[in-house]
């Protein structure tokens, strides 16, 4: 039993350095894309997005960049977490291995792609002169809140993936919606209040005003926050283990 565990120990661990490397694998800058890739994309919607929607908001530099360092961590990791389980189907269906550690890996890895952004963000933080206190600490809530989030989504579409190829052209329209209903670039008090009570709606949202009400404005959101942000969390990784649960032992016959 304690050998079995050892060995399934190391073979998640080689799973998540392997999709870490294989990312960047043949690229100049490596693992510096991570903090390239949302630059970029800030440094364009700032200028496009700062003139309409930042005159008036202070440091909507780190407004824009708490959503979009969110945003495309989520859709990082669910778009990555399609193909999963079809991917490495070779592996699984030759070696006796659990199909969902391929899922936890690249769940893992995409984690620690997110925290070298963070580190990004930090430094832009600082640059700002928002000024560091104790209460970053509760950043560590809606970071794992997202992660089982996220997690919970890619199971779900994995395991969808294997039965129905249209996912792949479907999601990316979905999460295109899920980033405007994000409030990434504006500010939500534009909105009329009926689209302003549906953001909450949307756990994505939810980490995002995380994020800005703890960093921006020095405030801790309220207890209910945290409950719906933890149930949230709870609802997807329930609906993405049940959704791989019922489907495993026909994965094999479609891939």
């Amino acid at each position: 039993m304690t050998s079995d565990k050892a060995n399934h120990s190391f073979l998640l661990s080689e799973l998540i350095r392997r999709d870490f490397i294989k990312k960047y694998k043949r690229t100049t800058f490596g693992i510096l894309w991570s903090a390239l890739s949302p630059l970029f994309l800030l440094l364009t919607m700032d200028v496009v997005f700062g003139t309409f929607f930042g005159r008036n908001m202070p440091h909507y530099t780190i407004y824009l960049f708490c959503g979009l360092l969110l945003f495309n961590y989520f859709s990082s990791a669910t778009r990555s977490a399609m193909r999963v389980l079809y991917d490495n189907a070779q592996i699984y269906s030759k070696v006796p291995v659990p199909k969902h550690y391929f899922l936890v890996s690249q769940s893992v890895a995409q984690a620690i792609d997110f925290l070298v952004s963070l580190l990004v963000f930090f430094i832009f933080v600082a640059v700002d002169g928002i000024s560091f206190h104790w209460r970053f600490l509760y950043l560590l809530y809606p970071m794992i809140c997202l992660y089982f989030i996220n997690f919970g989504i890619g199971m779900f579409l994995s395991t969808l993936y294997i039965f129905f190829r249209d996912v792949s052209y479907l999601w990316p329209v979905v999460t295109r919606v899920i980033m405007y209903a994000s409030a990434i670039f504006y500010d939500p008090s534009i909105l009329p209040g009926i689209m302003r009570r549906l953001l909450n709606c949307n756990p994505l949202y939810m980490c995002v005003d995380y994020f800005r009400q703890l960093i921006i404005h020095s405030t801790v959101p309220n207890p209910s926050t945290h409950l719906i942000m933890f149930a949230m969390a709870a609802v997807c990784s329930f609906l993405g283990w049940f959704t791989y649960h019922i489907a495993r032992d026909k994965i094999a016959l479609y891939v």
